[in-house]
C-alpha cells in the first residue's frame, strides 16, 4: 500500500534573474503560480516596446460626413497595415479601440451609431502616409506606426459591425463623443488590409446639417503568423 503522502514540497520559491540592468527576474509563488504583471497596467508592455498606436482625424476640416447607409464600395475612413507581407512573422494590427466625436454642424434628431469592419481583400493601392488632417503617434510618443489612416478608400465591403452608438438631439455645439473598447474582441488587420469604419446618422433632413465626425483608432502592432 503507497503512503498517502509521496511527495511533500514546503515554501517552494523560484527566482530567476534575466539579462539587463536593472535585472528582471522570473518568480513563482508559495502555492506554485507564476506571477506575471504584478505591477503593470494592462497594456503597458505593448507600450513601452514601442508596440502600441493612435491616431485619427485631428481637425474639424478634416471630418467625415456621416452615411445614411452601410457603404458598399466607398469607406468613410480606413485604417491601413503597411507592414511588408514577406516579413517572417509580419505585422498585424490588433485594433482595441474606435471612437468618433461630433465636430461640426448641426446632427439628426434620432442619434448616431458606428460600424467597422475588416476587408476580405487587400486594398487595391496601398497607402504609403496618413491623408490630410490625420495624425498617428505611440503611445509612448516615440516610434512610426505602420498603421496609415486615411478617408474615402475604395474597399471591398466587409461584414460590417455594428458597435453601438448614441442617442441625441439636434445638436449644434461641439460636444458628443463615443467610445468602443474591443480589447476583448480586437479587429486584427494583415498586412495590405484596411479596417474601414464609420458613422451611421441622417446627413441632411431630420434636423441635420451637414453635420461632421472625427473618428480615431488605438491599436498594438505585433508579430503574428495567421492561418
Amino acid at each position: 500500500m503507497a503512503d498517502a503522502i509521496q511527495l511533500q514540497v514546503a515554501n517552494p520559491t523560484f527566482f530567476q534573474t534575466g539579462a539587463g540592468s536593472p535585472a528582471v527576474g522570473q518568480q513563482i509563488t508559495n502555492l506554485g503560480a507564476q506571477r506575471v504583471a504584478q505591477l503593470e497596467a494592462q497594456g503597458y508592455e505593448m507600450s513601452r516596446s514601442g508596440r502600441s498606436f493612435v491616431g485619427g482625424i485631428i481637425a474639424v476640416a478634416g471630418g467625415i460626413a456621416p452615411v445614411a447607409d452601410l457603404p458598399t464600395t466607398t469607406a468613410p475612413i480606413s485604417l491601413f497595415n503597411s507592414a511588408p507581407a514577406s516579413a517572417s512573422p509580419p505585422k498585424v494590427l490588433v485594433v482595441k479601440s474606435i471612437s468618433f466625436a461630433y465636430a461640426s454642424g448641426t446632427l439628426s434628431a434620432f442619434g448616431s451609431s458606428l460600424f467597422a469592419g475588416v476587408s476580405p481583400s487587400k486594398l487595391a493601392t496601398a497607402l504609403v502616409a496618413n491623408g490630410s488632417n490625420i495624425k498617428t503617434q505611440a503611445t509612448r510618443g516615440t516610434g512610426s506606426p505602420f498603421g496609415f489612416i486615411d478617408v474615402a478608400k475604395t474597399i471591398t465591403a466587409p461584414t460590417w459591425l455594428n458597435l453601438g452608438g448614441i442617442a441625441h438631439g439636434a445638436e449644434t455645439t461641439m460636444c458628443l463623443s463615443y467610445t468602443v473598447d474591443l480589447s476583448r474582441h480586437p479587429f486584427i488587420v494583415p498586412p495590405g488590409f484596411v479596417l474601414s469604419a464609420g458613422v451611421l446618422s441622417a446627413l441632411d433632413g431630420f434636423g441635420a446639417t451637414t453635420p461632421l465626425y472625427m473618428v480615431s483608432f488605438g491599436w498594438d502592432e505585433c508579430e503574428a503568423n495567421l492561418p
